[in-house]
């Protein structure tokens, strides 16, 4: 009896044992099957997935991806940029921060397709999504080039109506009855003829694939932006200051570059009650160049804030049509801003007044010292 009672005892341990692993094991099994229904879920995408490990190589990949970049099972381990040779794309993957809206590009292979890759880092190890977008791509262009058609053949009619209207509406011995009628016609023709000029700056902008990009002088800039803005500011009576702080100028389109910064301060000087106060400022940062106009006047509820560089979007449609607007302004300015890879912030509490600021990256920065 002595015997048999320790035998019994060693018995119960181990079973004891696999009860409390029980739970462990099913638990690692159905880890198991849910890993491989989400790779197979992967494989079975239309667009390539592509695992990379912390060094940059394939570690895993999909059908799609396979297919995309005629990967075989020995290229597991090869750097992704031995597959995707596109300047564009290496620079995106070495500057990726989250979240991030992906880089456009032609495909290396058949320039007639265009793909959108993003990246999403986790942990040392990166995920690769590659859509194919050609599609997208080409409605977009003909999007851009039906506005651009349109708006260029408005302009001949718009000029002549607006030619005419203009020579009837000071003829002296015109009814009072009609003149209202003429002024009201050429008000809204004039607003027509600068929705059409913004749509085809903005159409020329997008479908432009190269730019002429020189030093500019930001000192000079400003101080005729400034000039501009006191000449538009003499029916609105604000006080408007200019402060430079750097002689620091950029490298880019100083045409487009007076466009949007101007568009800002003339936005500025539109939505502020008469008398309020405007400063326009040009600093150096840690990181570059920030260009910033601050007014004192309604203010922007957050709702609107991310939607201000939509084409045609209006916190308040009346007073937009009140001050002139076209709705296209900020679109232009994000355009511009996207080339000289620039961002706008915007802070806004209502009742207290907007600040507008672009922040320009150092590698546009042109030292006033090396000038």
């Amino acid at each position: 009896m002595n015997k048999i009672a320790p035998a019994k005892k060693k018995k119960d341990h181990n079973y004891n044992n696999d009860q409390q692993d029980a739970p462990a094991q099913i638990a690692s099994q159905n880890a198991a099957e849910q890993l491989e229904k989400i790779r197979s879920a992967l494989r079975a995408l239309r667009d390539a997935v592509i695992l990379l490990n912390e060094d940059d190589g394939l570690e895993w990949w999909n059908q799609a991806a396979q297919d995309l970049l005629s990967l075989q099972p020995a290229d597991k381990g090869q750097s992704v940029f031995d597959f995707i040779i596109v300047p564009e794309f290496r620079q995106y993957y070495q500057n990726t921060t989250l979240p991030n809206d992906g880089v456009h590009i032609e495909s290396w292979r058949d320039p007639s397709r265009y793909l959108k890759c993003e990246l999403t880092p986790f942990g040392d190890e990166k995920l690769l999504f590659i859509y194919d977008v050609t599609r997208v791509q080409h409605l977009e262009q003909m999007r851009q080039d039906f506005v651009a058609n349109v708006s260029h053949e408005l302009r001949t009619p718009l000029t002549v109506m607006m030619g005419y209207l203009e020579n009837f509406s000071h003829q002296p011995d015109m009814p009072p009855q009609w003149r209202r009628g003429f002024e009201l016609m050429t008000q809204q023709t004039a607003r027509m003829n600068r929705i059409v000029n913004d749509l085809l700056l903005l159409s020329k902008i997008e479908i432009e694939e190269t730019h002429e990009f020189n030093d500019v002088d930001m000192t000079k800039l400003l101080t005729n932006i400034y000039d501009d803005a006191q000449a538009y500011n003499q029916a609105y009576k604000h006080t408007i200051h200019l402060h430079i702080d750097t002689y620091d100028g950029l490298y880019g389109s100083e045409v487009y570059l007076i466009s949007a910064l101007s568009n800002l301060v003339i936005n500025a000087i539109k939505y502020t009650p008469k008398g309020g106060n405007i400063t326009i400022s040009w600093t150096r940062t840690s990181d570059g160049c920030r260009f910033a106009v601050e007014d004192d006047g309604l203010g922007i509820a957050p709702e609107h804030i991310t939607r201000l560089t939509e084409r045609f979007y209006r916190i308040d449609k009346g007073r937009s049509r009140a001050t002139g607007g076209t709705g296209l302004g900020l679109a232009i300015v994000k355009h511009v801003l996207h080339q000289h890879e620039a961002q706008l912030q915007i802070d806004s509490i209502e009742g207290e007044g907007s600040t507008f600021s672009v922040v320009f990256p150092a590698a546009y920065v042109r030292s006033a010292a090396t000038n």
